[in-house]
C-alpha cells in the first residue's frame, strides 16, 4: 500500500491481560492490521502495570516492530484501561494506535532541572519542539517523585495558552525510579514525557470531575489565599449552612458527606454549567470567623458553587458529558481515570469505558489509571482528583 494515500484517521486499540508480557502483546498486536496500516501508524500511546516493569525493553522492542516508523508515548500505571474493558491490579497492557495523517507529531522529555531553568518562552518553545502560534495539543504523562507537575503545567498555560493538555501521572510506582516513562523508544524513570501534537486535528476534551452542583452560585466577596472568608457579602460559613438548610433532604446528607467547592474559571461566560467549574476539597471551616479554607485559590471575584460527590453524581456528569459527541464522528479517544474511580467508586468494573461505548459506540480506545489526571477546564490545564479526563479525536471540520 502506498502509505501517503492515506487521508484519513484511523485507530486501533486493544487491552490484555494476561500473566505475561509476551502473551498480552500478542493479543494486541496480532490484530492490529485490521483497522490501521501499520507501517502508516504515527504515533502509540502504551500503558502496562508494574508487573511487567522488568520487561520494559522488550515491550517496546515489541512494538516497534510491529509499528514501524511510530512514536511510542506511554507509561507504567496501576491499572489500564482499553477496547471495552478496565483492568484494575491486575497484569494487563493498553494500546491505541493512530494514523494521523498532515499531523506532526513532536516528542519530548523534561527533567525538573529543565523546568527550572527554562524562563523564556523561546525556551520552551525549543524544549517541546512546537511555537505557540502551531494550536498544539499536548499529551503527557509524569512521574510524581521527580518533577514539580504543577509548574509544568502553569508555564504550559503561559506560554501555549488555549492549548489543551490531556494525561495523567504514572501510578505504578511506591517510591522514586520505579516508574517507566517512554517516549520515541527511550525509557526514563525520571521526568516528565509527551508529544505535541500540530496539523489537520481536531481534539474535543470531556473532563468529568464526577461531582454535581448544589445550591446556587456565590461570588467571592473576601477571599485571601485559600480562604474564603466571605460569600455574596455574608461569611461564607453563614451562606453555606443557609445553603445546605434549603437542600432537599437526601442531598443535605450527601453533602454533608461529601462536599466540595467547584470555581468557575471562565468568567465571561453569561451562563455556568458542567465543564465551568474547577472541583476544590473544602480543608476547613472555622465558625468564629465564618472563614472556609479551600484546597486552591480563594480569587476575590470569583464565582463559586458547592458540588457533591458519590457514584451516582459521577455516573450522572460522565454521561451528560459525553453526550454532545454521541454523534459527533469520534474517531479514536484516549481515557485517564483517577485510580479512586473504577471499583473504588463503583460495584463493578469497566464503569468508564462502558459509559463511553453505550455513548459513542465501538470508538477504539485506551488509557490508565492515572494518580492524577490531566485535562482542560474552561481553556486552561489542571492536575484534577476523581476525575475521567478524554481527548476525543475527529476529522476537521475545515
Amino acid at each position: 500500500m502506498d502509505l501517503s494515500q492515506i487521508s484519513e484517521m484511523r485507530f486501533a486499540c486493544g487491552v490484555a491481560a494476561r500473566d505475561t508480557a509476551s502473551a498480552a502483546l500478542a493479543d494486541l498486536l496480532v490484530p492490529i492490521d485490521r483497522t490501521v496500516t501499520p507501517g502508516a501508524v504515527d504515533v502509540a500511546f502504551l500503558f502496562f502495570t508494574a508487573h511487567f516493569a522488568d520487561q520494559t525493553d522488550e515491550i517496546i522492542g515489541r512494538v516497534s516492530d510491529r509499528l514501524p516508523n511510530c512514536i511510542i508515548l506511554g507509561c507504567t500505571a496501576e491499572g489500564t484501561i482499553g477496547a471495552n474493558a478496565e483492568f484494575e491490579r491486575t497484569p494487563s497492557i493498553s494500546l491505541l494506535a493512530a494514523s494521523l495523517p498532515d499531523v506532526a507529531v513532536r516528542p519530548f522529555h523534561l527533567t525538573q532541572a529543565q523546568l527550572q531553568t527554562a524562563t523564556r518562552p523561546d525556551e520552551w518553545e525549543r524544549m517541546v519542539g512546537v511555537s505557540s502560534d502551531s494550536k498544539p495539543v499536548f499529551i503527557a504523562f509524569a512521574d510524581p517523585f521527580s518533577v514539580d507537575i504543577h509548574a509544568f503545567i502553569d508555564n504550559l498555560n503561559t506560554v501555549f495558552p488555549a492549548a489543551p493538555l490531556f494525561g495523567g501521572v504514572a501510578s505504578a510506582a511506591h517510591q522514586p525510579r520505579e516508574n517507566r516513562l517512554i517516549v520515541n523508544g527511550n525509557v526514563h524513570r525520571e521526568g516528565l514525557v509527551g508529544v505535541a501534537l500540530t496539523g489537520r486535528l481536531q481534539v474535543s476534551s470531556v473532563v468529568s470531575q464526577g461531582c454535581r452542583p448544589i445550591g446556587k452560585p456565590f461570588v467571592i466577596t473576601r477571599g485571601d489565599r485559600n480562604i474564603v472568608h466571605e460569600l455574596g457579602g455574608k461569611p461564607a460559613l453563614e451562606q453555606l449552612q443557609s445553603m445546605l438548610s434549603s437542600l432537599p433532604e437526601a442531598d443535605e446528607q450527601l453533602a454533608r458527606q461529601s462536599m466540595f467547592v467547584g470555581r468557575v474559571i471562565d468568567e465571561f461566560k453569561g451562563r455556568f454549567g458542567r465543564g465551568d467549574f474547577l472541583i476544590h476539597n473544602i480543608v476547613g471551616a472555622d465558625r468564629k470567623s465564618g472563614a472556609i479554607g479551600i484546597a486552591g485559590h480563594a480569587k476575590m471575584g470569583a464565582t463559586v458553587q458547592f458540588h457533591v460527590r458519590d457514584a451516582d453524581s459521577a455516573d450522572e456528569d460522565l454521561r451528560l458529558m459525553l453526550a454532545p459527541y454521541a454523534k459527533a464522528g469520534v474517531r479514536g479517544a484516549l481515557l485517564f481515570g483517577c485510580n479512586g474511580r473504577g471499583t473504588h467508586m463503583w460495584p463493578e468494573p469497566g464503569h468508564d469505558i462502558g459509559m463511553m461505548r453505550q455513548t459513542l459506540g465501538n470508538v477504539p480506545t485506551a488509557g490508565f489509571f492515572c494518580g492524577g489526571e490531566f485535562g482542560p477546564v474552561g481553556k486552561k490545564n489542571f492536575v484534577h482528583g476523581f476525575t475521567a479526563s478524554i481527548a476525543l479525536f475527529r476529522e476537521p471540520t475545515k
